[in-house]
C-alpha cells in the first residue's frame, strides 16, 4: 500500500514523541532513544516505518505500555498557585508545587500514584497546601517549615506500605497538610 510522504512524516512524528516520552520516563536508555532517532530520521517508506514502530514496542516493556496508555502530559506537572485556589487530582509521577498566597488541594487515589515512589516538590510561601490521601500510603516527609506548620497524620508514617508519597521543599509563613480521603 502507498502513503503520502506528509502519512509517513506524521507517522513518524508520532513514534519520536512516544520515544521521548519513553526516554523522559527512563524506560530507555540514551544509547537506546539516540539510535532509535537516528533511524526515524532516515525512514522514508511505510516498510521502513512498520520495522521502526515494532523496534520501538520492543524496547518497550509490558509494564511501559500499561503506562501509556495514561496521557503522559497529565502525569508530571508543574503547578502554580497565586492568588487563588486551586483543586488537584489525577494520576502522577512527580510534581513541583508553587504556592504563594493560595490554597492548592490535592486528592489522590492509589491508583493516582503510578510509580511505588511518587515525588511532590513543595514550596508555599503564606500559603496553603492540603494533600488527601487513602489510608495505605506511606508518606516520607523532607518539607522544612520556616514560620509555618507542616502537619502529617500518623496513619502515614512507617507504614511500610507498597506505595509512598515524598513531600520535598519549604513551607514559609504557611502550613502543609496530609490528610486520609
Amino acid at each position: 500500500m502507498f502513503y503520502s510522504m506528509e502519512v509517513i512524516n506524521e507517522r513518524k512524528n508520532k513514534l519520536v514523541e512516544k520515544l521521548s516520552s519513553e526516554y523522559a520516563l527512563n524506560h530507555i536508555s540514551m544509547e537506546e532513544y539516540e539510535r532509535l532517532i537516528e533511524y526515524s530520521q532516515k525512514v522514508e517508506t511505510d516498510k521502513e516505518l512498520k520495522i521502526l514502530e515494532k523496534l520501538i514496542d520492543e524496547n518497550t516493556s509490558v509494564e511501559t505500555n500499561t503506562r501509556r496508555e495514561i496521557n503522559i502530559g497529565n502525569i508530571e506537572k508543574n503547578y502554580f498557585t497565586f492568588l487563588s485556589s486551586r483543586k488537584t487530582t489525577g494520576p502522577i509521577v512527580s510534581a513541583n508545587i508553587s504556592n504563594v498566597l493560595g490554597d492548592h488541594k490535592i486528592y489522590l487515589n492509589e491508583d493516582d500514584l503510578i510509580e511505588d515512589e511518587t515525588t511532590l516538590n513543595i514550596s508555599s510561601v503564606l500559603g496553603s497546601v492540603v494533600i488527601y490521601l487513602p489510608d495505605n500510603v506511606e508518606v516520607v516527609c523532607r518539607v522544612i517549615p520556616i514560620l509555618g506548620d507542616v502537619t502529617i497524620k500518623d496513619q502515614f508514617r512507617n507504614k511500610g506500605s507498597r506505595k509512598k508519597l515524598i513531600l520535598n521543599g519549604s513551607v514559609i509563613l504557611g502550613d502543609l497538610k496530609v490528610k486520609p480521603k
